[in-house]
């Protein structure tokens, strides 16, 4: 399934779809160049399907990919994570199922993240993958929203109205976001 983008009542509503191996440069320049065209909206709601949120690399491949692949995508998803976070406008991501590694970060680039029941978040950084790898803790749904790495925690059929209705609250209160703090704090 291709990036799709559909405008609604100011939202851009970002849908990702990604081939069962992972996000790669094609997905990613396709995601980049809408959310370029979603900029000119009050705010955007970026979805990856119901299953894994920008999947990076399939876990069952993992042992077979090189270190110098392994780099790349951290590169790829450092670019979206960048390129999420320098919006003009609030992004919150819509979170149908688990968001692991690079698809994790990306979501925690967004402004709010709502989570649907059930779904849970693996961050996984160069310092940690190899322990990450092993044990697979997962923040849960419950966990996430005690935390506050998650703003909601809805039932899936609430997830898009959810997501939708807190990027509008975050665009009444802040119509167009700072994009010079960014690019200083990067």
């Amino acid at each position: 399934m291709p990036v799709t983008l559909e405008f609604l009542a100011g939202v851009a509503l970002v849908l990702v779809g990604c081939p069962p191996t992972g996000m790669g440069d094609p997905e990613a320049a396709a995601l980049r160049s809408a959310l370029d065209a979603a900029s000119d909206a009050d705010a955007v709601v970026l979805h990856g399907g119901d299953g894994a949120f920008l999947p990076g690399v399939e876990l069952t491949r993992l042992a077979r990919t090189t270190v110098a692949e392994l780099r790349a995508r951290a590169e790829l998803f450092r670019r979206l994570c960048e390129a999420v976070a320098l919006l003009p406008v609030p992004v919150v991501a819509a979170i149908g199922g688990h968001a692991f590694g690079g698809g994790c970060a990306v979501a925690l680039a967004c402004d709010a993240r709502v989570l649907v029941a059930g779904g849970s978040l693996v961050r996984v950084t160069a310092a940690d993958v190899d322990r990450a790898v092993l044990t697979g803790r997962r923040v849960g749904a419950a966990e996430a929203l005690r935390t506050g790495l998650v703003d909601q925690v809805v039932s899936p059929c609430a997830l898009l109205a959810s997501a939708r209705d807190l990027a509008l609250s975050h665009a009444a209160d802040k119509p167009r976001k700072r994009v010079q703090e960014y690019a200083r704090l990067r």
